[in-house]
């Protein structure tokens, strides 16, 4: 799953005293003096539900959160829209580290940051019902950010020009962004931007084969095939399979394989290269116990910080309760209905195991929201254009270990729609707004991305002054 949970930890990615549209700010501050807001603390935008019927007049609260730390109210500057996506806000952007703060401070700009309909604590309903869901798309998400920009810089003193900034799903959203509202912004930064919509998006197995090396490649195969060993045995052998991974909860054993397959893929994806494969091509040079020493690695590294077994099963994402922590079954609505990026087993070679195919994603769609349900991706591309986008002032930026950059653009498209890679052995998903886990090794090419970044708005916004 292309869940936040991970990105939401290290991102953590202008005064304000009413709610509603009508956005209060300080009008008169002198001239050196900055209004410091504090970024964690949750503020309400009486949102549209349904942007598309105008005889529905229904409202629902959606928060946002700002950081004003490096914007002088009384001189202006620009505004960062840093959009989110799949996953609860905690705060606007304020670590020192944090790519945002640091294009804010070169900039002088105001971060605010609006949280995605349906998720944490922006939900419309008082459950997640099927029925409920319907208004959870991309297309009103891009309203939603339109209606309240507009709403913000209006009430802003002194506002000046937006820039988008997203990372993921939220990276495509950036570029849409730019794409559907271009008097809106004057650019875009699509940080691992997943701009273009995949049904059977095999390409994502065979990146993390190709990431990961040949060694490490081999050693996450063993691993599956282990575990299939034991699964198709049945009885105590598939019991004692699930316990070593505290997957007791995953009756289904294609929920357990699609466990299975992410935890072994999002190592690669999120840059713990090492952490991942080192003990693993160990364990395979010396016979040592695969799973066990693959089990390890979920309990001690993975789960941390991306996830739980319990998460996968069938029966979670049933499960209708609004819950602020809850994005599963949010992300699965909006992938079973919209965007696609089922990612099953390749032909040839796979690491993952062929249990996870798309019979086991299109029975998982219907299984969890009760009606048959399947994306129609090629009207989302039709839409947005796919990975040949028709925008300007656009910066795709990837990983070069990402697998989800086979959904990005990852050549340049024109002289104001650049694509530019991070290179390293751990420059994962995201990279260039999170970083690496713990750092990223040399050579990299991550400051000159940053600095890249800054640049391309220093040049967008002095074009739309003239």
């Amino acid at each position: 799953m292309m869940m936040n949970r991970f990105l939401s930890a290290l991102l953590v990615v202008c005064v304000i005293s009413n709610s509603v549209q009508g956005l209060a700010f300080p009008k008169g501050a002198a001239s050196d003096e900055v209004a410091n807001s504090n970024p964690s603390n949750p503020l309400i935008f009486t949102q549209t539900l349904n942007h598309f019927d105008d005889e529905d007049t229904r409202t629902f609260s959606q928060r946002y959160f700002i950081n004003d730390a490096y914007y002088n109210y009384a001189k202006g500057g620009p505004v960062i829209l840093y959009i989110n996506g799949e996953g609860p806000v905690t705060s606007a952007p304020s670590s020192s580290s944090d790519a945002v703060v640091i294009y804010a401070q070169a900039l002088g700009a105001c971060i605010v940051t609006l949280e995605h309909r349906y998720y944490g604590g922006s939900s419309p309903f008082d459950d997640l019902s099927t029925e409920n869901l319907k208004f959870l798309n991309s297309r009103q998400a891009l309203n939603d950010l339109a209606v309240f920009i507009v709403s913000f810089t209006n009430n802003l003193s002194n506002a000046g020009k937006v820039v988008t900034i997203g990372g993921s799903y939220s990276g495509a959203l950036s570029a849409w962004f730019r794409i559907k509202y271009p008097h809106l912004t004057v650019g875009s930064i699509a940080s691992s931007g997943v701009v273009n919509s995949i049904l059977d998006f095999t390409a994502f197995d065979e990146w993390v084969a190709y990431a990961a090396g040949q060694e490490c490649a081999n050693a996450l195969r063993a691993v599956t095939k282990a575990a299939e060993s034991m699964i198709f045995q049945g009885g105590e052998y598939e019991a004692q399979v699930k316990q070593l991974f505290s997957a007791e909860s995953l009756t289904d054993n294609g929920d357990f394989f699609y466990f299975l397959a992410d935890s072994l893929s999002e190592g690669i994806q999120y840059g713990f290269h090492y952490e991942l494969c080192n003990p693993l091509i160990e364990a395979m040079n010396s016979n040592g116990d695969i799973l066990e020493v693959y089990s390890n690695y979920t309990h001690n590294v993975w789960s941390p910080m991306l996830g739980i077994p319990d998460e996968y099963a069938t029966s979670w994402q049933q499960n209708t309760t609004v819950d602020f922590n809850k994005a599963d079954r949010q992300w699965w609505f909006q992938t079973c209905s919209q965007l696609g990026w089922f990612q099953p087993a390749p032909e040839n070679d796979p690491i993952r195991s062929t249990q996870v195919n798309m019979t086991y994603f299109q029975n998982h769609c219907e299984q969890v929201f009760g009606v048959a349900m399947w994306p129609n991706v090629e009207n989302t591309n039709i839409y947005y254009g796919g990975n040949n986008t028709a925008g300007t002032n656009i910066l795709y930026i990837n990983g070069s270990q990402d697998p989800w950059s086979r959904a990005s653009v990852i050549s340049t498209l024109s002289p104001t729609q650049q694509s530019v890679t991070v290179t390293c052995m751990t420059c994962g998903h995201c990279v260039d707004l999170r970083g690496c886990p713990g750092g990223c090794p040399s050579p990299n090419n991550l400051d000159q991305v940053r600095q890249l970044s800054i640049d391309s708005i220093k040049s967008w916004l002095a074009a739309a002054s003239n």
